[in-house]
């Protein structure tokens, strides 16, 4: 009988509709919509991993800085764990005094080599994890420690299914399926 894959990461893999569902394998998928990576990595501590036969961990960006709460997100069920994205606070902060309250914060006080290097020893962790297979969505110069980087089907196929059409959560799948099989 063949086990379970854990699939762990961000909203680039947590629609089982989406690329998941199409590797012809059960999945358990602990992924969640603009978490960042010490949530990713708190995602592998959930269930013991030898019972499943691979692991795939999606990694975000480095730039996703940790929240315990988010202002703007916390009540919505499917964005509850979201933590800052760097690229939306200016956003967000146009027209929401919390988020307005983070970017003063992050302009003043945040450090960019902390945030990396943090995001750095945490993918290293996830890398020990037996029998992973490590992918990410996201600007290759920001995630260059991850093997396969999917930013460009990404950026050719953008839609409404982990960010992707039908034809890029195929592509995907056929990648993911390949890296499973060696």
């Amino acid at each position: 009988m063949q086990k379970k894959i854990l699939i762990i990461g961000d909203s680039f893999s947590s629609l089982n509709v989406g690329w998941p569902s199409m590797l012809g394998q059960e999945i358990v998928n602990l992924s969640q919509n603009g978490v960042g990576e010490y949530k990713i990595f708190m995602q592998s501590k959930r269930y013991p991993l030898w019972q499943f036969s691979n692991i795939i961990v999606c990694h975000t960006s480095p730039w996703r800085v940790h929240a315990k709460t988010h202002p703007i997100h916390h009540k919505n069920a499917i964005r509850s764990e979201n933590d800052f994205l760097l690229a939306d606070v200016e956003y967000h902060s146009s027209y929401n005094k919390d988020m307005k309250l983070v970017k003063n914060y992050l302009d003043k006080f945040l450090d960019l080599d902390y945030q990396k290097n943090i995001y750095e020893l945490l993918v290293n962790e996830l890398k020990k994890i037996q029998n992973s297979i490590h992918i990410t969505f996201h600007d290759k110069t920001d995630t260059d420690m991850i093997e396969n980087n999917l930013n460009e089907i990404w950026k050719k196929n953008k839609g409404d299914i982990n960010h992707m059409n039908l034809t890029g959560n195929r592509q995907v799948a056929d990648i993911v399926k390949g890296l499973l099989n060696g």
